[in-house]
Parts: C-alpha cells; sequence; structure tokens
C-alpha cells in the first residue's frame, strides 16, 4: 500500500508542513508520493530532494528585520514580492534551478498550478524541480503570473486546488495524508458570522424589552 502525502497552500503558515513531516517520520510513516501546492510545493520539493533541512535553516533564518527583502517597493506589474530575493530563498533551501528533474527523483512528486486564460487545473510531473514550484506559488497580484510551455501562463495552484489529494492518487497514492492550511480559517468566518448573528438577535431582544418596559409604564400612568 502507498502513502501519499498532500501538501496544502496557506502562505507562511506552510513552513508548519515541516513539522508534519517530522511527526510522520518520527512514526515511521515515509510518504510514497507527495503532491504540493503553493507553499506546499516548495516543502514537498525540499523534502523529496532531501534538502528539508535546509528548508527549515532558511525559514527559521527569517526575522522582523530582514523580511522586508521580500518585499519590493515599487509596486510595478511584477507583483510586490522581490523576485530575485525568492528565487534565491528558493536555491538556498534546496529548491535549485536547473540542476534536477522530478524524474530523477526517487519519490514521486508532483505540483498543482492554474492556466491563467482557462482557469483549468494543471498538473507538472515532469521537468526541472524548480520549474514545477515557480508557477504553483504564482499568487496574483503578489507574483506575476509564469510562462510555461506553448505560450500559457500560469499562477497559484490554491485557486483550483488547494490540498492535492487528487494528484497524489493520480501519481499511485492508495491512502492520502492531507494537510489542510486554511480549515481554521474557514471555521473563523463561520463563527464570525454565528457570532453577528447571535449579536443582532441579542440586540433585536434588548430593543424589544425595552419598548415592552416602555409600553408597561406608560399604561401603568395613564391607570
Amino acid at each position: 500500500m502507498k502513502v501519499g502525502l498532500a501538501l496544502g497552500s496557506g502562505s507562511a503558515r506552510g513552513f508548519s508542513h515541516i513539522g508534519i513531516i517530522d511527526c510522520l517520520l518520527d512514526q515511521g510513516i515515509v510518504p510514497d508520493v507527495v503532491a504540493g501546492t503553493s507553499i506546499g510545493a516548495i516543502v514537498g520539493a525540499c523534502y523529496v530532494s532531501g534538502h528539508l533541512e535546509r528548508l527549515r535553516k532558511q525559514a527559521l533564518a527569517i526575522n522582523r528585520l530582514n523580511w522586508t527583502t521580500f518585499f519590493n517597493p515599487s509596486f510595478s506589474i511584477d507583483g510586490w514580492i522581490n523576485l530575485h530575493q525568492m528565487q534565491m530563498f528558493l536555491v538556498k533551501s534546496g529548491v535549485e534551478r536547473k540542476q534536477k528533474c522530478i524524474e530523477d527523483l526517487k519519490t514521486p512528486f508532483g505540483t498543482v498550478t492554474c492556466d491563467l486564460m482557462s482557469g483549468k487545473e494543471i498538473w507538472i510531473t515532469k521537468g526541472p524541480v524548480f520549474d514545477s514550484v515557480w508557477p504553483s506559488m504564482a499568487m496574483p497580484g503578489v507574483f506575476p503570473p509564469v510562462e510555461g510551455p506553448e505560450g500559457r501562463w500560469y499562477i497559484d495552484g490554491g485557486i483550483v486546488n488547494p490540498v492535492p489529494v487528487s494528484l497524489c492518487r493520480a501519481l499511485g497514492a492508495d491512502v492520502v495524508i492531507a494537510v489542510n492550511l486554511n480549515n481554521d480559517l474557514l471555521r473563523r468566518v463561520e463563527i464570525e458570522k454565528q457570532s453577528k448573528g447571535s449579536n443582532r438577535k441579542n440586540e433585536r431582544s434588548r430593543k424589544n424589552f425595552c419598548q415592552g418596559q416602555k409600553s408597561d409604564s406608560v399604561d401603568q400612568k395613564g391607570d
């Protein structure tokens, strides 16, 4: 039985994927297949390339002083991320350009991206590892679209498949361990909606009570 690991999108929260992998390995669970979307593609690529520790080191080195170097203050059409700095982060983390192809990896690996023109989900399971990660994390407005084969333009895969369970199964996984980084955000929105609804209900009840008290007071004066 092959175990797949689907690492979902979720921006900087995705560094928690490193801890998930640590826990799985501690329990003797070694993924036979790995698929990632956006930040999940970065962590997945580092893991299957044998560079998870390099990524951990780079992630832990980010602090309040140096994190601003990742931003582009000019707000150009290229987005507001410093592309060179981000690419250097990937290279230092082990996602090196043109040096390793997915076909050369011991563990089947794939990433999810989205065709900008059609909105269709695209799976990248061949070619340089770097070229599979970069389009998967091209969040609109933050990164510019990435040009792929045949003149296609790709954007962040989280738009179409934030947790790539389907890709894991397509790569041969019988059982998939899926890591969803956005579930708590959806719950938070639902809780906020319920809270607002409850507050409105309480406010209506308070107004009705006050109006009832006022009415009783008027009736007593009339008597």
